[in-house]
């Protein structure tokens, strides 16, 4: 294909993830030069990224290249809508643009053209991250964090179309800008969240107020002068981290859940939470509980709601791939969030990823002892969901081993650890919710060359029956993919 015969049409159709078509009439890509060049790139790229056998399969990743934040994530008019941050031009941090891609189940994507880049001429460098939300006329409108070698500046994007394929800045940019604090100073201030209460529009931004020091970390309140969302007030610090162990904030989501409201951090740590209440008269966040959102290598929050009144989390699922093989991070799976009966912050993987169950294949309980217990070919899969209930009794931890080489080392391990309630994938660990010694564990394989803790989860509600150290295992294909690995329970 020569850049001359690449139009935003044929993009979204040669990275479609799957049949479906881009079905709006697209800009001419020349009014648009930078997207265009961005686009040619991707393009390029895409063949070399596919050849990669240890991509992920139904995790969502660009068409080829770097991402990392989910931005801007609505539902409209029947579609999730994802935009992320991506470098167009290699699969390592850098030249951030806003990807895009659709999908009507959040299983199955469609890439559509990138929606926005830098404004070279206007001497922005870099399109930061930001979120979404509906403007007067009901279309959606982008807010996120303009770089360039100047102050950050915070700018808004509305659609040019009503299938949200073309994206326009606002002339007037930007809508808000650190002279709105006034003598107050804000370090590393970026990435805008939006939310709605009693008829009126707010935005949150992270950064830093103590000259970049530990426990600076801070989130500023605005408030929306309008319904077209071009003049904010600076309401003050909704929020400080009063821990010297956390310097920064960035992409702060406020949101509210149920009668309460959540406080979803990412502090150059793994991303934490907090479930509280909000003062609008006086623009003050109040924590009641706190956690840590997810204790693996997932970062830099957003959050959308559904037409079934979801409240969807996303975040960016950090690879460490080799950027050699064209690719580098993903999205983790989506999930739903709620508020448990002691006001701690609740997680579950969106249920529509069950439609990628296959055949299962199940075994019946067998004892353990420290000797790994092969499973053998019958449970050899590229892509599997596990499901495993282990019974202990005078065990000090038990778990599976995934990814098992031809030599026998694994690339991964899920273990729990009765003794102080640890469940841990990799490197990463997290506390179960009690401590018992029936465990059930559910998770899947190879979507990572990292194995990641997104896909691990207790599942409190399988009985578990006491007795001596048994496992049930259950495996179910999810893609088909030549088998490349093998299962062992025990440790």
């Amino acid at each position: 294909m020569t850049p001359i015969d690449l139009t935003r049409r044929r993009f979204a159709r040669v990275c479609a993830a799957g049949s479906l078509a881009a079905g709006a009439a697209f800009a001419d890509p020349q009014t648009q030069p930078e997207v265009k060049k961005a686009m040619e790139s991707v393009t390029a790229a895409i063949a070399h990224a596919e050849s990669d056998p240890n991509r992920p399969i139904y995790h969502f990743h660009p068409p080829a290249n770097w991402n990392n934040d989910p931005n801007g994530t609505i539902f409209y008019k029947g579609w999730h809508h994802l935009f992320y941050q991506l470098n167009p031009y290699g699969a390592t941090w850098g030249h951030m643009h806003w990807g895009h891609a659709r999908s009507r189940d959040l299983v199955n994507w469609e890439h559509l053209p990138i929606a926005l880049g830098p404004s070279v001429e206007k001497g922005e460098e870099h399109v930061f991250s930001g979120g979404a939300i509906s403007g007067p006329d009901g279309r959606p409108r982008l807010f996120y964090t303009s770089i360039g070698k100047r102050d950050p500046e915070q700018w808004m994007a509305a659609p040019a179309d009503d299938d949200l394929m073309v994206w326009e800045k606002y002339a007037r940019n930007p809508v808000v800008s650190l002279k709105n604090h006034g003598s107050l100073k804000v370090d590393e201030w970026r990435d805008p969240f939006l939310f709605r209460e009693a008829g009126r529009t707010y935005m949150v931004c992270g950064g830093n107020l103590n000259s970049k020091r530990g426990g600076g970390g801070a989130v500023q309140l605005y408030e929306s002068g309008g319904p077209n969302l071009i003049e904010w007030r600076h309401r003050g610090v909704v929020f400080e981290y009063r821990d010297r162990r956390v310097w920064n904030i960035e992409c702060p989501n406020l949101f509210k859940l149920g009668s309460k409201w959540v406080l979803l951090i990412s502090p150059e740590n793994p991303c934490e939470y907090f479930v509280g209440s909000l003062d609008l008269a006086h623009g003050k966040f109040t924590p009641d509980t706190h956690g840590v959102l997810d204790p693996g290598r997932s970062y830099a929050s957003n959050i959308s709601y559904d037409d079934r009144g979801r409240t969807l989390l996303w975040l960016w699922g950090r690879t460490d791939s080799d950027p050699a093989k064209g690719w580098q991070c993903c999205m983790t799976m989506p999930r739903v969030l709620s508020i448990d009966e002691d006001g701690f912050l609740r997680q579950n993987p969106a249920p529509e990823f069950e439609t990628l169950r296959g055949d299962v294949r199940s075994m019946n309980a067998a004892p353990l002892d420290p000797k790994p217990l092969p499973l053998g070919d019958a449970f050899a899969g590229d892509s599997l969901e596990i499901e495993a209930v282990f019974t202990l009794e005078q065990a000090a931890a038990a778990g599976i081993r995934v990814r098992i080489s031809g030599a026998g080392k694994a690339a991964g391990e899920v273990v729990y650890t009765p003794g102080n309630g640890l469940f841990s994938v990799g490197s990463a660990s997290a506390p179960s919710a009690a401590r018992s010694k029936s465990v059930c564990v559910s998770f899947s394989t190879r979507e990572s060359s990292r194995p990641s803790p997104t896909r691990v989860r207790r599942r409190s509600s399988r009985p578990c029956k006491p007795g001596r150290p048994t496992w049930v295992w259950k495996c179910s294909r999810e893609a088909e993919r030549p088998d490349s690995t093998r299962c062992a329970p025990g440790l």
